[in-house]
C-alpha cells in the first residue's frame, strides 16, 4: 500500500476546500424543517442505492457461477481435490481432463483383462490419487494456520511488552505491601506481640526467603511457634478468625510466590471452616469430622471420588444433602493435609537455617501422635521431632519490655535447664492453651508480661495384653502420655513471699484432656497448657516435685498407673487388679441392700394391736343403772362384697343396677358413699372392713404374695370371730381366697378363687353365683360371704368405660335380686316358725374402687370412694321424695369411714366390737332402737375406742364412771382444749360424754339432753378415731437408724469411687466441679422436692420440666434443628398419659383413642409403630452389621415377633370389627398367629429369647460393642405385648427422639462446656420422664396387672412379679439400653475397648451415685415424716417406688446387664 505525496494531499484539501462554502451556504438558506426532510430522502436514497448494488451484484455471481459451470462441463476444467487448471501448484493446465494411458490399456488387453478389470484398477488408482491430493491440501491449510498462529502470538508479546512496561508501577508497589506487611510481622514477632497471621507469615518467609546478616540478628531473641497452621486457626475465637480471614486475604492479593499463594489458599479455606462453625453454620458433624481427621492428602483424594460417585448417581439412592456436606469438609480436610506437608517441608528450611546459624545439635525424642496408620504415625512422629528440634535451638517467649538483665537472667535459667541431661523418654513440651483476655489489677503499675518455660512431657510404652498381642519391640504400639515436667522461670516477681501456684481446669473442648494453669503475680501473666486428663501420683518417690526455688517454679509428675477405678477393668491389667473395681462396686451396692432392707423393715406402718379377743364381759357397765344389753337386730348377715365397685357404679344415672337402685329409692335400702384408706388394695382393705382399724401399708406389698400367711388375722379380734365366737354363727365364703388366708379355720364351707388372674372376667363369677342359691336356701348357715372379683379384672383390663363394664353392673345387680328374693322369703319363714327369730342383714359393699385407668392402690377420690348398701327390715327409711334420674346423686356426696362398718355390725348382731377398731357406729341404722338403747350403744362403742386410746396415749387415764355421775355437770362443763397432752383431751371428751349421757337418762327422755349426749359420744370417737388413725403405728428407729448408717457409708463410697475416675466429682486441685452445672442443679432440685407430698404425687412434672430444659440448653449451647425436634415430640410424650393426683383425669391422647370413633387410628399408630421398629431393626443391620444368616434370622423374628405383639392386643380387646376392611385379614393372620391369646404371648417370649441367641450368634462376626443396639430393637415385641395399645406410637416417639441425637453436634465455646448438658444426662433424664409418660405414677393404683398374666396359665408370684416390672419400667428399661447403645455409637470410629469400657463404667457408678444419694435423702425424709398425716397415702408407696427403682431397675438391669455387655466385650476381644 503506497502512500500519498504530500503536494497531492494539498490538492485534495483545496479541492474540498473550495466546495466547502458553496455547501454550508445552502444548508444556511433551508429552513430546519426542510433540512430535516432532506437528510431523511438522502437517507433513504442512499438505502436503496445499496440495496440494489447488492442484489445486483448477487444476480451477476450467480449468472457467472452458471456459465462457469457449463464451461468447466465442456472444457474439462472439474475441481480436483479441491484444485482447478487455474490454482493449480503443479503446473498441470489440463488436471480436470481425464487421463488415458493408451499402451497401458493395450498391454492390459494382452494381458487378457477384461474392461470391468481395467475400470476397476483405473478407479482405485484414481482413488490414490485423490487422496494424495486431499492430504496435501491439508498440509498447505495447516501450514496457512500455523503461520497465522504465529503472527497473533507475535502481537500478544508485544502486547504484553507494553503491559509489563506500563503495569510495572503496580507491581512494585504490591511488592512493597507485601514487604511492609512482613515487616510488621517481624516487628510485632520481636516485640512479644505477635499475632498468628504474623506467626504464619514469618515461618513462610523464614523458611523460603534469604534474611540478611541484619534480619537474622534481630530475628534471634524472637520465639516463632512452630505449631501446625491448621491448629494455630483452631485456638481463635470469632473475632481473632475474622481478623485472621482479612490478614489471609490480603496476602493471599498482594502474594506472588506460587508456593505462598498455595500456602495461603489452604489457610483461607480452613479458616472459613473454622468461622462457620464458631458462629454455628457448619453442617457437618463432629463423628464425621473424626472420621476425616489424620487422613493422608491421597486417602482423602480416593475418599472425594467415592463421594462424588455418590452424588454423580452411580451408587443408587442417597442422602444429598449429607454427601455434600462430607464433600465440604473434605475440601476442609484436604487443605489441612497440604498445610501438614508444607508445614513439614517449612520446618525441615528452618531448621537447616537454625544448624548452620547456630550450628547447635538436634535432639531426638520421639512421642508419636495417634493416627489411623502406620505411615500417618511415622508423619507425625518426623513432624513433631521438627518442632523439638526447631524449639530447642530458639528462645524461650520474653516479655516485650524486660531489661537486658533479666533477658539474661532468663537466658541463663533456660539455658541451665537445657543442659541437663535428659530421659530419653522425654521430649521438650510447649502447646500452649488460650488463657483468654484478662484484666490484671496490677496491669495499671506493671507492663503484663509472659513467663519463659521449659517443659518436657513423658512418654513410654504400655505393655498391656491388647499390645502384647499385636505388638513386640521390633514394632512397638504408640506411645502413651505418662507424666510431666513443667520449669516455668520468673526471675522478676514482685512478690517473692508469695510462690506461684497452679490449679487445673476442665477443658471445654474434650473431657480426655484438661487446663494446667500457672498464677504467679505481677509482672507476669498467667500461663496455661493442655495435658491429658488422668489423675496424677502425688507420691515424692515416683517423681511427684512442686518447688519454687531461685526464680524457677517447678511441676513434676507422672500418671497413676494403677487406680482403682482404672484398674477395674482395663484390659492391659492383671486378673486380680482387674475386678477390684466390680468387687468394689460389688461390696457397697450390697452394703447399700442391706442398710435398705433394714430401714423398710423398721419404717413400714404397722399397727399396733391389743392382743386378745373382746368379751361381753369387757363391755361397760350402762349409766342407766341395771340396763340390760340391748338385743341384736339380725342374727343372720349377707355380706356381698364386689371388687372396685365405685360409687357412681351405683348411685350414678349410668349406672345399670337397676334394682339396686330402685331399692334405694323406695326406702327399703340404706345407700353411703364408704371411704377406703390407702393403700386401696383388696387384702388390706378386708382386713379394715373386718377389724375396723388402718391396715398396714406392707400388706399392699403381701397382696401379691398368694402363699403368703404371716399377714393372716387369726389371732387378732375381728367381726368374723365375735359372729362365730359369740353369735354363735356358721359362716360360709365363696369368692375371693384371700379371705382364706386371712381367716383360716374360720369358714365351714369355702370356694375360693383366685383374684390375680385379671383377664378372667367370666369364670370367676360364675364360681361364687353357682353356690349363692344352693347354699343360702340351706337353714345352717349363719354368716355368708361372698367376694365377686370380676368387675375389678373388667376395670382392669379395659378401664371403667369398658363396653364390658355395664354387663357385669347388671350381673351384679341380679344377683343382688337373687341374695334379696331368697333372704326374704327364708326371713319370713323363719319368723313364722319362731317369734325369736330375727331378720337377715344384706349388706352389698366394695373394698375399694378404681380410678379413670381401672386400677387402684393409691388414694385419689376415685380409688377410695367404695359403696355400702345395708337391706334389712330395720334398715328401711321413708321412700325419696324425688325419684328421677338424679334421686340417688346426694349419696355419693355421703360418706362415711369404711372402719364404721365393724361397730354397727356388731352393735346390730350383738356381739362384742373387737378390741381395735378405731370405726363409729352408723347413727343411721341405729334409728330403730329406743333412746336409751342408743345412747348405751354409743357408750359401748365409745369406751371400747378408749381402751385403744389408753394403748396408745400413757397420758390417758383411767375413767371412774361413778364419779362422773356424782358431779356430771362439771365434767359436761369441762374445757377440754386447755389441756396440753392428746390423750388428757380425749379422756376429758370422754368424761363429757359420759356426763351428757347421764343428764339425759336423769331428765327422763329430754330430747334436747338426748341430742346432747349422742353429738357428744360422737364427738369424742370422732377425734379419737381420726388421732388413732394417724398415730397409731408402731416405728423399729433401731433399725431404721441402722439403715440409714449403711446407705450413707454406701453413697459416701459410691462417690469416691466415682471420685477415683478420669473425670470425677471435683478436682481437688483447682477446687471446682468435674460434673455439668446442669447435673448438679437437677440432683439439687430433686432432692428439694422430695420434701414436699404434692411434688411426690406429681414427680412427673419434675422431669417433663428437667428434659425440656436440658434439650433447651443443648439447642441454647450449640444445639441444632434436631434439638428443637426432640423437644416437639417430647411435647407429645408429655400430652399423651396425664398421671399424677391433680391432673390424672385431664382430657390427654389416651382418652381421645380410647374413643370408639377414634379405634381405626388407635390400630393404625400400633401397625405404624411396629413397621417402624422392624424399618429400625433394618436400618441398623444394615450400617453397622455385615450380611450374614444371623442378621437376617434376627431381623425376621424381630418382625414376626412385634406382629403377634400387635394381634395380642386386637384379639384381646376384640377390636377385628372396629378395624372395618381391614378385618378381612384375619383369616390370614389366623393362618400365621396361634390362636389362642396365651399361645401367642408365649411366641412372643420364645422370639425375644431367639433373638436374643441369633444377636449373640453374630457377636463374634460383628463388633460386639455394638450388641446394645440389636436390644434396642430387639426388646421391642416384648415390652409392646406388656403395654397398652395406645402406649404403642409413645415407643415409636422414644425411638425418634433417640435417632435425633445422632450424628453428634458439639461446641467449642466455653460456656457450652459449663452450661451444656452431655448426652448421657438428657438420657438419664429421658429414662425417668418415660416411666411417668406411659401413665405410671408414685401411686399404687398406677399399677397394670392387666398385662402381667399375658401368657400365664397359673400363678407364679416370680413371673407375675417380673413380668409386673417389665410392663411399668417398660420405658426406662428402653432408654437404659439407649443409654448403652449412645456410649457403643460414640466409641464406634475409635473401636478402643478401653475407652469404652472406662466410659460405660463412669457412667454407671454415676447412675448408682444419683440413686445412692436419692435413696439417702427419701429414707431421711421418710424417718423425718413418720407422724405425717400422708405417710402411708404418699411417702409410703413413694418408698416402695424406690425400692422398685434400685433393685430392680439399677441394680438388676443396669448393673447386671451393663457388667454382663462388658464381659461378653472383654471376653470376644472387641
Amino acid at each position: 500500500m503506497g502512500h500519498d505525496s504530500g503536494d497531492e494531499r494539498s490538492r485534495r484539501r483545496a479541492r474540498h476546500g473550495s466546495r466547502s462554502p458553496s455547501r454550508r451556504s445552502r444548508q444556511e438558506s433551508l429552513s430546519p424543517e426542510s433540512r430535516k426532510d432532506r437528510r431523511h430522502r438522502d437517507k433513504e436514497s442512499r438505502s436503496r442505492r445499496r440495496s440494489d448494488s447488492r442484489e445486483e451484484r448477487r444476480r451477476k455471481k450467480s449468472t457467472s457461477s452458471r456459465h462457469k459451470l457449463r464451461k468447466d462441463k465442456h472444457s474439462g476444467d472439474e475441481e480436483v481435490g479441491g484444485y482447478r487448471n487455474a490454482n493449480s501448484p503443479f503446473n498441470d493446465a489440463s488436471l480436470g481432463k481425464k487421463f488415458v494411458w493408451k499402451k497401458k490399456v493395450e498391454q492390459d488387453r494382452a494381458k487378457g483383462l477384461s474392461r470391468e478389470e481395467r475400470e476397476l484398477a483405473e478407479r482405485q488408482r484414481r482413488e490414490e490419487a485423490e487422496q494424495e491430493l486431499e492430504n496435501l491440501r491439508k498440509r498447505r491449510e495447516l501450514r496457512e494456520i500455523e503461520r497465522e498462529q504465529r503472527e497473533q502470538e507475535f502481537a500478544r508479546q508485544r502486547r504484553e511488552q507494553e503491559q509489563e512496561k506500563l503495569g510495572d508501577w503496580e507491581r512494585r508497589e504490591e511488592e512493597f505491601h507485601l514487604q511492609q506487611a512482613k515487616r510488621r510481622a517481624e516487628i510485632r514477632i520481636q516485640n512479644q506481640r505477635a499475632q498468628p497471621i504474623d506467626t504464619l507469615a514469618m515461618n513462610l518467609r523464614l523458611a523460603n526467603e534469604k534474611m540478611s546478616d541484619e534480619e537474622v540478628a534481630a530475628m534471634g531473641n524472637a520465639r516463632i511457634d512452630v505449631d501446625e497452621p491448621h491448629q494455630i486457626v483452631e485456638c481463635l475465637d470469632v473475632v481473632s478468625a475474622r481478623e485472621l480471614l482479612h490478614d489471609i486475604d490480603m496476602y493471599l492479593s498482594l502474594e506472588t510466590n506460587a508456593r505462598n499463594v498455595e500456602f495461603w489458599e489452604n489457610m483461607l479455606v480452613v479458616a472459613n471452616a473454622h468461622l462457620e462453625r464458631l458462629s454455628g453454620k457448619g453442617g457437618m458433624q463432629g463423628a464425621v469430622r473424626d472420621v476425616l481427621a489424620g487422613k493422608s492428602l491421597d486417602e482423602l483424594d480416593e475418599l472425594e471420588a467415592d463421594v462424588q460417585a455418590k452424588l454423580g448417581g452411580e451408587q443408587g439412592a442417597v442422602d444429598v444433602d449429607y454427601w455434600e456436606q462430607v464433600r465440604s469438609e473434605l475440601v476442609v480436610e484436604k487443605a489441612k493435609a497440604t498445610l501438614t506437608v508444607m508445614h513439614e517441608d517449612i520446618l525441615q528450611r528452618r531448621l537447616a537455617r537454625l544448624q548452620q546459624s547456630k550450628d547447635a545439635p538436634a535432639a531426638a525424642a520421639g512421642a508419636p501422635g495417634r493416627t489411623t496408620s502406620e505411615v500417618e504415625q511415622r508423619k507425625r512422629q518426623r513432624l513433631e521431632e521438627l518442632q523439638r528440634r526447631i524449639l530447642q535451638q530458639q528462645p524461650a517467649p520474653e516479655d516485650r519490655a524486660i531489661d537486658g538483665q533479666e533477658r539474661d537472667m532468663s537466658q541463663e535459667m533456660f539455658e541451665a535447664e537445657m543442659r541437663k541431661d535428659h530421659d530419653p523418654s522425654e521430649a521438650i513440651f510447649s502447646v500452649e492453651a488460650a488463657v483468654g483476655t484478662r484484666k490484671y489489677a496490677w496491669q495499671d503499675k506493671h507492663r503484663p508480661r509472659k513467663p519463659r518455660y521449659f517443659n518436657r512431657v513423658h512418654t513410654g510404652y504400655e505393655w498391656n495384653k491388647y499390645n502384647q498381642t499385636h505388638y513386640d519391640k521390633d514394632n512397638p504400639p504408640p506411645k502413651v502420655v505418662q507424666g510431666y515436667k513443667f520449669n516455668i522461670f520468673y526471675p522478676d516477681l514482685i512478690d517473692r513471699t508469695s510462690a506461684p501456684t497452679y490449679r487445673i481446669e476442665k477443658d471445654p473442648e474434650s473431657d480426655e484432656t484438661s487446663i494446667l494453669r500457672f498464677v504467679a503475680g505481677p509482672p507476669y501473666e498467667d500461663v496455661a497448657f493442655r495435658i491429658v486428663n488422668r489423675e496424677w501420683e502425688y507420691n515424692r518417690r515416683r517423681g511427684f516435685r512442686n518447688t519454687f526455688d531461685r526464680g524457677v517454679l517447678q511441676l513434676h509428675f507422672r500418671f497413676k498407673r494403677h487406680r482403682l477405678l482404672a484398674a477395674g477393668m482395663e484390659l492391659g491389667q492383671p486378673r486380680r487388679v482387674r475386678w477390684m473395681y466390680a468387687g468394689a462396686l460389688t461390696f457397697l451396692l450390697l452394703m447399700e441392700l442391706v442398710g435398705l432392707g433394714l430401714f423398710a423393715k423398721g419404717f413400714f406402718p404397722y399397727k399396733k394391736t391389743i392382743p386378745g379377743f373382746a368379751s361381753r364381759a369387757d363391755q361397760p357397765i350402762s349409766m342407766g343403772r341395771g340396763l340390760s344389753v340391748p338385743p341384736a337386730q339380725y342374727d343372720r348377715l349377707v355380706l356381698m362384697v364386689v371388687d372396685a365397685l365405685r360409687n357412681d357404679f351405683v348411685f350414678s344415672n349410668e349406672s345399670a343396677m337397676a334394682y339396686t337402685q330402685d331399692l334405694l329409692r323406695s326406702g327399703q335400702a340404706l345407700g353411703f358413699t364408704a371411704k377406703a384408706q390407702a393403700p386401696t388394695v383388696t387384702m388390706p382393705r378386708i382386713k379394715a372392713l373386718m377389724t375396723g382399724t388402718v391396715p398396714n401399708f406392707l400388706d399392699a406389698v403381701l397382696n401379691i404374695a398368694e402363699s403368703d400367711t404371716s399377714s393372716s388375722l387369726q389371732y387378732q379380734d375381728n367381726l368374723l370371730w365375735q359372729l362365730k365366737t359369740h353369735g354363735n354363727k356358721s359362716i360360709n365364703m365363696f369368692g375371693d381366697d384371700t379371705w382364706l388366708r386371712l381367716f383360716p379355720g374360720m369358714f365351714a364351707r369355702t370356694d375360693g378363687t383366685s383374684s390375680f388372674f385379671v383377664t378372667d372376667t367370666v369364670e370367676v363369677d360364675n364360681n361364687v353365683t353357682r353356690n349363692v342359691r344352693p347354699e343360702l336356701e340351706r337353714d345352717d348357715w349363719g354368716v355368708t360371704v361372698l367376694h365377686y372379683l370380676g368387675l375389678d379384672h373388667i376395670g382392669h383390663l379395659a378401664g371403667p368405660k369398658s363396653p364390658l363394664m355395664k354387663p357385669k353392673q347388671r350381673e351384679m345387680d341380679d344377683v343382688v335380686r337373687t341374695i334379696h328374693d331368697i333372704v326374704s322369703k327364708q326371713d319370713q319363714r323363719r319368723i313364722q316358725q319362731d317369734k325369736r327369730a330375727k331378720p337377715t342383714l344384706f349388706v352389698v359393699l366394695g373394698d375399694h374402687a378404681m380410678n379413670e385407668i381401672g386400677n387402684h392402690g393409691g388414694n385419689s377420690k376415685l380409688e377410695t370412694s367404695t359403696v355400702f348398701v345395708f337391706i334389712g327390715s330395720t334398715t328401711k327409711s321413708q321412700p325419696m321424695a324425688d325419684r328421677g334420674r338424679n334421686a340417688l346423686s346426694k349419696l355419693m356426696a355421703t360418706e362415711v369411714p369404711q372402719s364404721n362398718l365393724v361397730p354397727t355390725l356388731a352393735l346390730l348382731l350383738g356381739v362384742p366390737i373387737p378390741k381395735n377398731s378405731l370405726g363409729l357406729p352408723l347413727p343411721e341404722l341405729l334409728s330403730a332402737y329406743t333412746d336409751r338403747d342408743r345412747l348405751h350403744m354409743l357408750q359401748t362403742a365409745a369406751a371400747q375406742i378408749y381402751n385403744v386410746v389408753r394403748t396408745s396415749e400413757p397420758s390417758a387415764g383411767a375413767v371412774d364412771q361413778q364419779q362422773v355421775a356424782e358431779r356430771p355437770a362439771v365434767y359436761a362443763s369441762a374445757d377440754c382444749g386447755r389441756l396440753g397432752a392428746v390423750g388428757g383431751q380425749l379422756q376429758c371428751k370422754y368424761e363429757a360424754a359420759l356426763a351428757a349421757h347421764y343428764q339425759a337418762l336423769a331428765k327422763g327422755g329430754n330430747s334436747e339432753k338426748q341430742v346432747q349426749a349422742e353429738r357428744a359420744y360422737y364427738e369424742f370417737m370422732e377425734a379419737a378415731s381420726e388421732h388413732l388413725s394417724r398415730t397409731f403405728s408402731g416405728y423399729n428407729l433401731g433399725l431404721m437408724g441402722v439403715g440409714l448408717v449403711l446407705i450413707a457409708a454406701a453413697a459416701v463410697g459410691i462417690a469416691a469411687l466415682y471420685q477415683s475416675s478420669g473425670a470425677g466429682l471435683v478436682h481437688v486441685k483447682s477446687r471446682q466441679l468435674a460434673v455439668s452445672l446442669p447435673a448438679v442443679v437437677m440432683w439439687a432440685t430433686y432432692l428439694v422436692s422430695s420434701t414436699s407430698t404434692s411434688l411426690i404425687e406429681e414427680e412427673h412434672q419434675f422431669w417433663y420440666f428437667w428434659v425440656q430444659t436440658l434439650l433447651a440448653l443443648r439447642l441454647a449451647t450449640g444445639g441444632q434443628w434436631r434439638t428443637l425436634a426432640q423437644m416437639a415430640m417430647f411435647r407429645v410424650v408429655r400430652k399423651w398419659n396425664q398421671t399424677g393426683q391433680f391432673w390424672a383425669g385431664e382430657p390427654d391422647v389416651r382418652q381421645f383413642l380410647g374413643q370408639a370413633a377414634n379405634a381405626r387410628l388407635l390400630w393404625l399408630l400400633a401397625a405404624a409403630t411396629v413397621v417402624l421398629v422392624n424399618l429400625a431393626a433394618w436400618y441398623v443391620h444394615c450400617k453397622y452389621r455385615r450380611p450374614a444368616l444371623w442378621s437376617r434370622t434376627f431381623r425376621v423374628l424381630l418382625g414376626y415377633g412385634s406382629v403377634c405383639a400387635l394381634v395380642y392386643h386386637i384379639e384381646r380387646s376384640h377390636a377385628w370389627t372396629a378395624l372395618g376392611t381391614a378385618a378381612q385379614l384375619r383369616w390370614i393372620v389366623r393362618l400365621c398367629v396361634p390362636g389362642d391369646l396365651a399361645h401367642i404371648a408365649r411366641t412372643v417370649y420364645l422370639l425375644t429369647a431367639l433373638q436374643a441367641a441369633a444377636s449373640c450368634a453374630g457377636l463374634r462376626r460383628s463388633r460386639p460393642h455394638l450388641a446394645p443396639l440389636d436390644a434396642l430393637v430387639g426388646i421391642m415385641p416384648l415390652l409392646l405385648l406388656l403395654s397398652r395399645p395406645h402406649n404403642f406410637a409413645v415407643f415409636g416417639l422414644f425411638l425418634g427422639i433417640f435417632t435425633l441425637f445422632f450424628p453428634a453436634h458439639t461446641s467449642d465455646t466455653q460456656w457450652a462446656g459449663r452450661l451444656r448438658p452431655s448426652r448421657a444426662l438428657v438420657l438419664f433424664a429421658l429414662a425417668h420422664a418415660s416411666f411417668f409418660a406411659l401413665g405410671n405414677s408414685n401411686s399404687l393404683a398406677s399399677i397394670d396387672l392387666s398385662n402381667a398374666y399375658a401368657g400365664v396359665s397359673r400363678y407364679s408370684e416370680v413371673l407375675v412379679g417380673v413380668l409386673v416390672f417389665i410392663s411399668s419400667w417398660a420405658g426406662p428399661l428402653w432408654w437404659a439400653i439407649a443409654g448403652l447403645s449412645a456410649v457403643a455409637l460414640e466409641l464406634e470410629h475409635d473401636r478402643s475397648v478401653t475407652q469404652l469400657l472406662a466410659r460405660v463404667r463412669a457412667l454407671l457408678t454415676a447412675a448408682h451415685l444419683w440413686q445412692a444419694s436419692t435413696l439417702l435423702a427419701i429414707s431421711w425424709i421418710a424417718t423425718a415424716m413418720r407422724m405425717h398425716l400422708f405417710v402411708w397415702s404418699v411417702f409410703s408407696p413413694r418408698y416402695l417406688y424406690q425400692i422398685a427403682w434400685f433393685v430392680g431397675f439399677y441394680l438388676g438391669c443396669g448393673t447386671v446387664g451393663g457388667l454382663l455387655w462388658l464381659a461378653a466385650i472383654v471376653r470376644l476381644g472387641a
